[in-house]
């Protein structure tokens, strides 16, 4: 049967628009049809599809200009702010709009066939079969995620959202290769500086520290299991300083399964380095 999914146009250049979507229903390089918010319709391609976060970059030549939507910052929302979901109008209807309040970031699988841990928006909007694919927006109108359908571990009637700085990650390899190539850490952890001085102090961080992730979970069978322990504190890779689990997102997107990555974590006031090699 025929499958309809909400897109939202991430960008247009040279007449191009590059609309990212969820790829529930989509088949690789599958030629598609897309209707745009004027009512008219152009023929597109699928370009690649990401089976760890379950979203699919299609490009269309649509024959008029079409206005990119203006993008957000994921790293600067927080729980409880007041977000839209929004999907495509559907046969004349009008968009399918719905607003809750979002709940902190979370990290979990958002494909069941992936061991990839997205990082996710979670808020209490309704999600159906009509804005599946579309935007999660901020107030300002900005898109802070790409709504996907319900992952394997989410909670009965809270909707589910791709991060749009995780989002980008996606586009970008997409759009320049048709693939997404990344590498798998298998940590789960919280931004020390979305902490409040209760959570860090239940966890044996400085108040005065603002930068690094706490780990809250390791994947079993990953490269970190039994190097890394909930609790322990990841302040750098490579050298580097990590400043939250968007910033590791953007380093994993950049390596590939077999690199060696040296984590310097603080478990206990002492800071020790672990040498890995990604998965």
């Amino acid at each position: 049967g025929i499958r309809s999914n909400s897109g939202v146009v991430i960008a247009f250049e040279k007449d191009t628009a590059y609309i990212m979507t969820s790829s529930q229903g989509l088949q690789a390089n599958a030629s598609v049809s897309v209707l745009f918010e004027n009512t008219l319709s152009a023929e597109g391609t699928v370009v690649g599809s990401d089976a760890g976060t379950g979203l699919t970059l299609i490009k269309t030549v649509p024959g008029f200009e079409v206005k990119a939507i203006k993008q957000g910052d994921s790293s600067l929302v927080n729980a409880g702010e007041i977000v839209v979901a929004m999907g495509g109008r559907r046969d004349g209807d009008s968009a399918m709009v719905s607003s809750g309040t979002l709940s902190s970031p979370v990290q979990m699988e958002a494909a069941s066939d992936s061991i990839w841990i997205s990082n996710l928006l979670e808020a209490d909007v309704t999600v159906g079969e009509n804005n599946i694919g579309g935007g999660m927006l901020n107030l300002s109108g900005e898109l802070i995620g790409v709504i996907i359908p319900k992952p394997v571990n989410g909670q009965m009637d809270m909707g589910y959202a791709v991060s749009v700085n995780e989002m980008k990650n996606v586009y970008n390899d997409l759009k320049n290769t048709g693939s997404v190539t990344r590498a798998n850490l298998g940590i789960i952890g919280r931004s020390v500086s979305k902490m409040n001085a209760y959570e860090k102090s239940a966890n044996n961080i400085s108040l005065d520290q603002t930068s690094g992730i706490c780990v809250s979970g390791v994947q079993k069978e990953s490269c970190v299991d039994g190097f890394i322990l909930q609790g322990d504190l990841l302040s750098a890779v490579d050298g580097k300083s990590l400043l939250n689990e968007d910033e590791l997102h953007t380093i994993l997107y950049g390596h590939a399964a077999g690199d060696t990555m040296i984590l310097t974590i603080v478990r206990s006031g002492t800071e020790q380095q672990v040498s890995v090699i990604l998965k």
